[in-house]
C-alpha cells in the first residue's frame, strides 16, 4: 500500500521510475509514488558519509534527498558525474544533491608542523584565517634553528555569479600544504644567506622579505 510522503522545501526523496531507470528528486510537496515507480536509494563514499553524519555513525535513510548546510562564508563544490559538469555554492546555503551529483571531499594538511590529509571536509572556508607551520632552517655558519610562523590568509572572490572566477578557488587541492611548503622554502633560502648573529638581530626583517618580497623603493 503507497502512503503520501509530506516533504518541505529542505527535504527531499529520490524517485525511480521502474520502467525507464530514471531517477530524480522530488522536494517541497506531499509526494504519493505512482504504480510505477519506486523509492531509489542513493550510495555515498564512506569519507563523504562519515563528514555528514559525523563519528556518530547513524544510520542515514538512502532514499532521503542528501543535504548539506554550507557554513558561512564557505564554497562547496559539487560534481555531476553524468553531465560531467560541476556547481558550486556559496554558504551559508542549503545544499541538495541531485541522484547524479556528489560533493567533493577536500583533503587538507594540518598539525604543527604540516601533515599531509590531515583535515578533511565539504565545505572550502574562504577566510580570513591563519596557517601555522613549524619548520627547521640552518644559519650560513650552520646553525639550525627551528621556526614558528603563522600566516594569515584569504580567498578573493571577485564575481561569484562567474565560474572563471570563482574555479580559480578549486585549482590547488591542498592549498594549505603547498602554501606552507613554498613560504618554508623561500624563508629557509633566506635564512641560508645570513650568518647566526645577522639573523638573531634582523629575523623578523629576513622573513618579511622571504615572503613578500624585497621593496626596491625602501
Amino acid at each position: 500500500r503507497r502512503k503520501a510522503i509530506p516533504l518541505d522545501q529542505n527535504e527531499g526523496i529520490y524517485v525511480k521510475n521502474i520502467n525507464t531507470g530514471e531517477v530524480r528528486v522530488e522536494t517541497n510537496t506531499v509526494y504519493l509514488l505512482k504504480y510505477d515507480e519506486e523509492l531509489w536509494e542513493k550510495p555515498l563514499d564512506q569519507e563523504t558519509e562519515r563528514l555528514l553524519l559525523g563519528d556518530a555513525g547513524q544510520n542515514r535513510d538512502k532514499t532521503r534527498a542528501v543535504t548539506f548546510k554550507a557554513p558561512h562564508n564557505s564554497a562547496v563544490q559539487i560534481y555531476d558525474y553524468t553531465q560531467n559538469k560541476e556547481r558550486v555554492e556559496f554558504g551559508p546555503a542549503q545544499v541538495m544533491l541531485g541522484p547524479s551529483e556528489q560533493l567533493t571531499v577536500w583533503s587538507l594538511s594540518g598539525g604543527k608542523p604540516k601533515r599531509p590529509h590531515v583535515i578533511k571536509a565539504l565545505a572550502l572556508l574562504l577566510g580570513p584565517e591563519f596557517m601555522t607551520d613549524i619548520f627547521t632552517v640552518e644559519t650560513s655558519d650552520h646553525a639550525k634553528l627551528s621556526l614558528k610562523l603563522s600566516y594569515n590568509w584569504h580567498f578573493r572572490v571577485g564575481d561569484k555569479s562567474d565560474p572563471a572566477q570563482y574555479n580559480k578557488i578549486f585549482s590547488i587541492p591542498d592549498f594549505v600544504g603547498d602554501g606552507c611548503k613554498s613560504l618554508s622554502s623561500r624563508v629557509r633560502a633566506a635564512v641560508a644567506a645570513s650568518p647566526f648573529d645577522e639573523f638573531h638581530k634582523r629575523a623578523a626583517e629576513i622573513i618579511r622579505s622571504a615572503v613578500f618580497g624585497r621593496d626596491e623603493q625602501t
